[in-house]
Parts: C-alpha cells; structure tokens; sequence
C-alpha cells in the first residue's frame, strides 16, 4: 500500500484504481492488458512522479507547487501525487533522469523493493550524462567476512543489506532532450515487502522530506528533543507508523543544524550576533578575553533590561558556576537576583576556561564594569576557595555568604555514620545550626553539644566548626538574604535553563537559548503583573492588616506573608514585663522556626517590633511572633510603614520602571514565505487525515477519495506548470537587469558583521573541576548515613582494615624444621 499525503491513516490504499470505468487511455503501457493503467504525466506534461521522501537525491518532487509568493524559491513538497501507480515500460519517456529515477522509486516503493544508483556515462559529445542505470537495492552479493584471510579492522557493530544478486532494474538513455527507458526488468529473486509499515525503512524511501526538515529545525530551536519531534510527526501523519523516518534520522540531522561549533566560526558568528544586538539594544554589554592565540578564554555579557534591573535589585544576588552547556565544557557562571515578585532574574553571565581566582576575579570585574563600579551588598555562592578569595579582591564591601546545602552534603560523607548510630546527636547537631537566633547561643550550644556526646575528638565536627561564619544562619541574621540559606536561585536557574540547551551545543546556539529564556523572565513577570492589576484572592481570615498586605505587596510576596499570618495561630503570647513578650509554640514544632519560643520587644507608640528571629531584616517580611504580639495588643490595621519594603511592592502609577524596551515586531508585519509554507503544510496534514478517517470506512469512501483526488492532481499539475513558466521569466528579467546595473552589494544574514571578528578563534575544550561525569544527583539537605565500611579482616565497623590490630601484632615466628631429625 501506498499513500500520497503525509496525514494519511492505516488501511488506506491509494494506488488500488477506484471501483469505476476508466477510459481507455492513448498513453496506456503497451503491455497492459487491463486497461486500468494511468496516464503518465511525464509522457503528456513532461513531469514525472515521486512519492515518499527520499533523501538521497535532493531533486524536487515533479509534484511541487509553487506560488506567486514563493519569493521565486522552489515551493516545498506539500502536494503528493494523486494517480495510481504503473510499472515502467519500454520506450516511456521522461524529461530528465531524475524524473526517471523518481518515478521507479515511486514504482518501487508500491511493489515493496528499495533501489540505489548503479552505473552512468557521460556523452563523449557534449561530456553530459547521457545514460543511467537503477537497480534493486539486493542487488550484487554480499563479501563473506569470515572467509577472508586477514581479520578486517574492529568495526562498528552495523548491519548489512541482505544482497541476492537481484536483476531488477530500469535503464534509460538520453534522446535529444528526452530520456527514453531502453530496458526494464521487473522479477525479483527475492519476496518483496507487502506491509505498508514496513516499506518505511528501504533505503530509497527513507528520508526528511524538505518541509519536514525547516519544520523539524524549527522544533530543534525550541531545543525538543528528537524524541518530542517525532511524536509531534506522528500526529501530523495519522499515527507513528506512517511517518517515513526514525527518530535516529531526526536525531542525525538536528546534529547538523549547529554548525558553528563545527565550522571552526562560533565564535566569530557570536560576536557578530553580540554587536546586532547592540544595535537593538544599546546598553548591552560583553567583554572577552584571548590567550596568546587568539583562542576565546573568558567570556561576559548583560542586557541592557538587566543592568536597569539590577539598580533596584543589588541588595542580593547568588553566583554558581554550572557544567555541561556547550561543547567545550565551559563552566557557565550567570549572576542570579531576586525581584520584586520573588522571581529569579538574571543579572548577566559569563564562560570561563578556568576556575581559579585570576578568572573570577576578571569576572567581577568585567560586572561591575557593567553595573557602573555598584558592588552587590550580599553575594551568597558555594563553597569554593577560589571563587573566596576573587569576592574579597573584587568586592570588599559585599557580605559572603556560603551555601548551606552544599556544606552539609559535604559533610554526610564523613559524618554520615558518625549521625546514623546517634539520632539524637543528629538532631540536636541540625537545631544547633538551623535555630541558634545568636552568635552567642549558637556558640554556647555548640560547646554544651560536643561535651554531652563525647565527641571533641571528631575532626570533622571540628572542620565544621571552623567554617562556622560562613554558613550559620546566626551570622547572618542582620543581613538581607530573602528566603534562601542556599544557591537554590542559581541551581534552579541552571536546572531550567538545561531544558533550553544541550552539551553538544555551541555558544551562539547556547546565547540564542539564554535570549528565549530571558523571554521566559519576562513573561512570568508580566504575568504576576497582571495578576495584580486585574485579579482578586480571597483573603485568609478578616484581619484588616492582611488586607492592608494584599493591596500592597506584589501577589508571590502577599502570600508569603500570608503564611506568616497563619503561623500566628501556633504560638502563645505571653507578656514577660515592660515591652518584652514571649511567643511559645501552642504544640510540637512549627515549620521554619522548630520548637523554640522567641522574644519579641513591642514599642506600640512609635511601632517598632523586635523578633529575635530577624525575619524582618533577613527577608524583608515581618514574622509570625510580632504577628502574634500585634494581634494581642489590638494592633492589627496595617503594617508599619518603615517594614514594608519598596522592593517586594508595585512601583508607583507615575513612576515607569526603569526597564529596557527592545523593539517591538510591527503589528502590520506580514509572515514570511518560509513561515507561510510551514503553516499551510501544517494545516493540510490535519485536515486530510480528518477525510482520510472518514474515506476509510468503506469502499465507497474510498473511491469517491479517489476521484477527487485525480481531479485535484491534475488542476495542481496545471497550476504547478504555470507557475514554473511565470518564475522562469522572472528569472530572465532579473537576469537582464543584472547585467545592464552589474552586481547588488549583499547585506549581512541579520547577525550583523562578522569580517573583523575573523582573527578569533573558538575556545579550546576544557577540563572543570566540578561536576562529575555521573548525572545522578544526590540526595538532599538533611544528613544521611553513608554506606557502612567494615574491616576485611575482623569485620569490626570501628576501624579500617588498613588500621586493624591484627596487623600491628606480630605472628610467630615460624619453627625450623629438621627433616633429618623427623626421618630417623
């Protein structure tokens, strides 16, 4: 069975003739007795036919169409051929030999078989192809590996075409300006393929049809996997089956598209695409640095959006390298910020060869050369030495914070078991660290900890405890750290942005990626705009406070607080003297705060509230226990002016945010031919498939299918012909008029001007220091026994087996034998 459309359904034969008369036919194959046979167009029009997507001439379908807006490129192949199918015969003509080829392809896909160009010849005249041969792809016989003498280089484990020695083929001569079949050989010595799912995978019929190809690049720049591509075919053809291609053949062919990396010009493309950038955007900025060899070394860049952005939003901003984003194996450092929404945003990014402290140092400097000289008051990043020393070189007077997270997963490898056989000093070890509100209570915890366990000969408690002001929340209760004790801003923007590019990338495939992301930012904000100006929330209880929360603060930031509110009914407030109050937990521990009571000091005549927890200056939000102490004081109306944060509110009506546009597509722009055909193509699929369904049901359908189909090939036949006369005068009117004004200068592609880029060179492949090879990630914050290591010898858990006693005692000393003694 054969199909002439892609969104074709299973059980649809439309090269079966319809149950009617046909007309007898002038142009019918001499050795035809049925009288069913078509008309073949090439004899009358000139134009041969193909089916099916063959990828191994790159000849355009005789069924194409082209349109007056085709811009005067070949129309792609969105309308398939409409006659049933005759075997070749003697003496057939065509107009070119890719016609001929096409036709016998399409031949050879409705009897099952796949073919394969065998011989030529040139004409010893005019040194033109004068004739051509096909054969059965079974044609020749295969060479037996195992009977040759030397054993053949280890090869890839690929299959080979079962060869019989098939004689079936076509042979056709060049005659004046047609091509004339001079020999057809139909038998097979082989059974040929009857199913129609099957015929998919011969070679001859196997193959990304040329639409397909700009519809899968457009799928591929979106970064859907081939996997993805393949189920969106699937639905444009009916079902999986009837697509004409595996996924390994999308995936093949996505791996061609980025070429940059490839041609040796990545980075020249880059930079030229940095520089139109430049032009849309005035404020964007990169810097690069070359080695001795002109080889790409370090690399910056931050939009102009971003640089506005980060005037109201370097209070706080995280910093972690990534790996595993381009084919050079770069680290990926971006700066990540929080805005008004509690959203992350990214403040600009930067690609290093190396980590150590003369690249970071560069780094920060090329930023702050970027935010004009404003250093970032808090910086919160892992636990790297070198990323350390290049903050208190570059930013002096930003407070560094180091991940939480990472530490303690640091740490689960050598304590883990230590942890494991002593839960309570597990537990007792997490709220010294997680809910010492001081330096002072965290210090003296600390110390009363390690004497009740016994454990102040552990080195790596001790490692801990040394680190301690750079990872305890206690020392960092004053500082603005909005709702992360981690790099959780960076992780999650590096987690996202990987479903956006892949390891085999290159960087301006990486920078066309980070634009789409960017994208993304931009959408999620205007959203959480519009949620604000046009919807409303239920609120939680009918305090007049939290009223006053929800007009003010953004809708993300509103219901944080609104959390709080709800904490408030897990404590008990008790009033101790004077302005200090007591909030107690009600029952057990509340999430965020544990099982501790916190004080709180309440001056109500000039409204200042004083939570030893420090929510209001870590994360800009009052807590739960001044909540709790308001609502017992009947101080419940609105928030205090000087607690609300302009950064977590909507800026005012007539202040426009300082926020770069970048150029607006026109309204009245019109899609290009390109998008046009893609959409028509589309559009076509779907509609077919629906009459395909309907067709199938009965035989009728099926023939009344037909029908209409020939009717529509022969009107579009018509068509295509008119089109291809009025582009080839076209084509001689431009002709003419480049040779009366000579050549047209030739702009650039849209990615601005490459010519005096050309001197640098793509970086070199690098090798990271971070993330591993294995992609598995590790479990999370709370600590873990890691796996229990036994001595070999006395399977004691106390001791290695390098340490084990038994290897330090002595064994006794062997006693000498007197074999002369033993014999007598």
């Amino acid at each position: 069975m054969d199909f002439w459309f892609p969104g074709h359904n299973a059980g649809i034969d439309l090269n079966e003739p319809a149950h009617e008369e046909a007309a007898p036919d002038q142009n019918m194959a001499p050795d035809d007795p049925t009288g069913q046979a078509e008309e073949v167009t090439g004899n009358e029009h000139g134009s041969a036919i193909n089916t099916g997507a063959s990828a191994d001439t790159g000849v355009d379908s005789a069924d194409t169409i082209s349109s007056d807006d085709s811009g005067g490129e070949e129309e792609v192949q969105s309308t398939p051929n409409l006659t049933p199918m005759q075997k070749p015969y003697p003496e057939q003509l065509f107009n070119t030999w890719e016609e001929a080829r096409q036709y016998y392809n399409r031949y050879a896909k409705h009897v099952g078989f796949s073919i394969k160009s065998s011989t030529s010849r040139n004409s010893t005249k005019d040194k033109q192809r004068d004739k051509c041969l096909f054969v059965c792809n079974k044609s020749g016989k295969n060479v037996d590996i195992n009977k040759q003498e030397v054993p053949p280089v280890r090869q890839r484990n690929r299959s080979i075409t079962k060869k019989t020695d098939c004689r079936a083929r076509l042979r056709v001569k060049r005659r004046g300006e047609k091509w004339r079949v001079t020999m057809f050989i139909e038998d097979h010595n082989h059974p040929c393929l009857k199913k129609f799912s099957l015929k998919r995978f011969l070679r001859s019929h196997k193959g990304i049809p040329k639409e397909e190809r700009e519809f899968v690049k457009l799928l591929h720049n979106v970064n859907l996997s081939a996997g993805r591509v393949m189920s969106i075919m699937a639905e444009l053809y009916g079902k999986l089956a009837n697509v004409p291609y595996e996924r390994k053949d999308v995936s093949n062919y996505m791996a061609t598209l980025d070429t940059a990396a490839q041609t040796n010009n990545d980075m020249t493309l880059l930079l030229a695409k940095f520089d139109k950038m430049k032009q849309d955007d005035p404020d964007f900025f990169y810097k690069l640095d070359l080695d001795h060899d002109d080889r790409v070394r370090r690399i910056f860049w931050v939009d102009g959006p971003a640089r506005a952005a980060y005037k109201n939003y370097s209070d706080c901003i995280s910093f972690d390298a990534t790996y595993m984003t381009n084919c050079y194996s770069m680290p990926f450092a971006p700066f990540i910020g929080i805005n008004r929404y509690g959203q992350s945003i990214q403040l600009g990014c930067g690609f290093l060869r190396n980590e150590q402290e003369a690249d970071y140092v560069w780094l920060f400097e090329s930023f702050l050369e970027a935010m004009d000289g404003v250093q970032p008051n808090n910086i919160i990043t892992d636990q790297d030495g070198a990323m350390r020393l290049a903050i208190l070189a570059t930013f002096p007077d930003s407070c560094h914070r180091n991940c939480r997270w990472h530490i303690m997963q640091n740490a689960q490898g050598v304590l883990g078991n230590d942890m494991a056989q002593n839960e309570p000093l597990r537990l007792e070890f997490n709220a010294t660290i997680d809910h010492s509100m001081t330096v002072e209570e965290f210090e003296s915890r600390w110390e009363a900890m390690i004497m009740k366990y016994n454990v102040a000969d552990n080195k790596h408690l001790q490692d801990l405890y040394d680190i301690r002001a750079s990872f305890v929340p206690a020392y960092f209760k004053d500082r603005f750290f909005p709702f992360l004790q981690t790099t959780a801003c960076s992780e999650g923007f590096n987690a996202v942005l990987k479903r956006y590019i892949s390891p085999r990338n290159s960087l301006l495939h990486f920078f066309e990626q980070y634009l789409k992301l960017q994208e993304k930012i931009d959408v999620a904000e205007d959203s959480n705009e519009f949620q604000v100006e046009d919807k409303l929330l239920r609120l939680w209880g009918e305090w007049p406070l939290e009223e006053h929360a929800f007009n003010v603060y953004t809708r993300p930031i509103y219901l944080r607080f609104r959390a709080e509110i709800r904490k408030v009914t897990s404590y008990n407030a008790n009033h101790l003297e004077g302005q200090l109050f007591d909030v107690v937990p009600i029952a057990g521990s509340v999430f965020g705060y544990g099982r501790r009571s916190y004080r709180v000091v309440a001056n109500v005549e000039d409204d200042m509230y004083i939570c030893e927890c420090s929510k209001i200056t870590r994360d800009g939000l009052l807590c739960c226990h001044v909540l709790r102490v308001m609502q017992q004081l009947g101080v419940v109306q609105s928030i205090p002016e000087h607690y609300i944060l302009p950064r977590w509110t909507m800026p005012p009506d007539d202040i426009v945010p300082e926020k770069v546009e970048l150029p607006e597509v026109p309204l009245d722009r019109k899609l290009s031919n390109k998008e046009r055909k893609l959409i028509r193509y589309g559009t076509l699929c779907n509609d077919w498939t629906a009459y395909a369904k309907v067709a199938a049901e009965s035989e009728k359908g099926k023939a009344l299918a037909d029908k209409y189909m020939r009717e529509l090939g022969k009107e579009l036949s018509a068509m295509k012909i008119t089109a291809a006369a009025k582009r080839k005068e076209k084509k001689k009117c431009t002709k003419n008029q480049e040779d009366t004004y000579g050549d047209a200068s030739v702009g650039d592609d849209g990615q601005g001007s490459s010519s005096k880029y050309q001197h640098v060179r793509d970086p070199i492949i690098t090798t990271t220091k971070g993330r591993p090879e294995e992609k598995r990630k590790k479990s999370g914050l709370h600590l873990k026994p890691s796996k229990n290591v036994k001595c070999k010898n006395c399977g004691s858990a106390q001791h290695k087996t390098s340490e084990c006693p038994s290897k330090i005692i002595p064994d006794p000393e062997p006693q000498e034998i007197n074999f002369f003694r033993e014999m007598i």
